[in-house]
């Protein structure tokens, strides 16, 4: 398992915003695939109980979801596919290319097909075509995935003697879902959307958390849509050099994907003091770094 001999818990990270309040927490240093260990741990085993040898998920180019599903699929005896957003390009990104190495196969939708991948007619002729499978959703989320991802809050509470506030990126929502369903009265999630013009989030977050907590609504989570940077997987200049300023004061590697806008939201959050001074905050470093690999920097 990766970080055997590591500690999970970097203190102190950007010490001249937040001083030793604010402390990073390495998913990837517990697992290696990171929350998507979480999102994926009850939906294997809710495939293999129905009798599903194959698994089919949709994701973009760059997906951690896809890799990680690739990776679970050849651990665990599974077919995986994954179906793409966009037409197939001439060079695949590293990320699907790692996928296929695994044992992935990929069909590419256009982006028109794509925008239906919750439609019954669209997921009955991938049946038709690749057989009967287990069905994931984008990004993973679905129940089963906020069910694992409540187990991130025990990690939490065995790795700090205390925080506040929970800080993590936030893409589909279901990690973020997890982990304010099972946090303690006491305590907040603020999440950063790493996708433009994800207003719905909220909607399909607080869906989620009913659904964990049979039909309970919770009041102790947020999402910030300020610090998208331009978009899913964009990474400006001004993001590019955050990200490499912060690795040479920290002993951390981010990925623009998640992590660096994660970091990069939250550190204008504390230069604005528009977070509570007396917080002690953990940020969820989610992993992923193999998105770091498509871009030049």
């Amino acid at each position: 398992m990766a970080g055997q001999n590591v500690s999970p818990v970097t203190k102190g990270v950007m010490s001249d915003l937040a001083g030793e309040r604010l402390n990073l927490i390495h998913l990837d240093e517990l697992h290696p695939g990171g929350n998507k260990y979480y999102k994926l741990k009850y939906n294997l085993r809710a495939a293999r109980k129905s009798g599903f040898s194959r698994i089919l998920s949709f994701a973009g180019a760059w997906s951690n979801h896809i890799l990680e599903l690739a990776r679970a699929g050849r651990e665990q005896g599974f077919e995986t596919i994954g179906v793409i957003r966009g037409e197939q390009p001439e060079q695949l990104s590293a990320t699907l290319q790692d996928a296929v190495a695994l044992g992935m196969r990929l069909e590419f939708v256009s982006r028109s097909i794509y925008r239906n991948r919750t439609e019954p007619e669209l997921l009955q002729g991938l049946q038709q075509q690749f057989g009967e499978f287990y069905h994931l959703p984008e990004g993973g989320t679905n129940p089963l995935a906020v069910q694992g991802c409540t187990e991130i809050v025990t990690a939490l509470e065995q790795h700090l003697k205390t925080y506040d506030l929970v800080c993590l990126p936030v893409g589909t929502g279901g990690t973020l879902a997890g982990i304010a369903a099972a946090l303690p009265a006491d305590k907040q999630v603020l999440g950063f959307a790493v996708v433009k013009g994800a207003l719905y989030l909220d909607d399909v977050v607080r869906d989620l958390i009913r659904e964990e907590s049979d039909g309970s609504a919770r009041d102790n989570w947020s999402i910030n849509h300020d610090y998208h940077c331009g978009g899913y997987a964009r990474c400006p200049a001004y993001l590019q050099e955050f990200i490499l300023d912060f690795e040479r004061q920290h002993p951390i590697r981010l990925e623009p994907v998640y992590s660096g806008k994660l970091m990069y939201g939250l550190a204008e959050l504390l230069r604005r003091q528009q977070i509570d001074s007396s917080m002690s905050i953990a940020a969820i470093h989610t992993g992923g770094l193999q998105g770091r690999r498509g871009f030049d920097f």
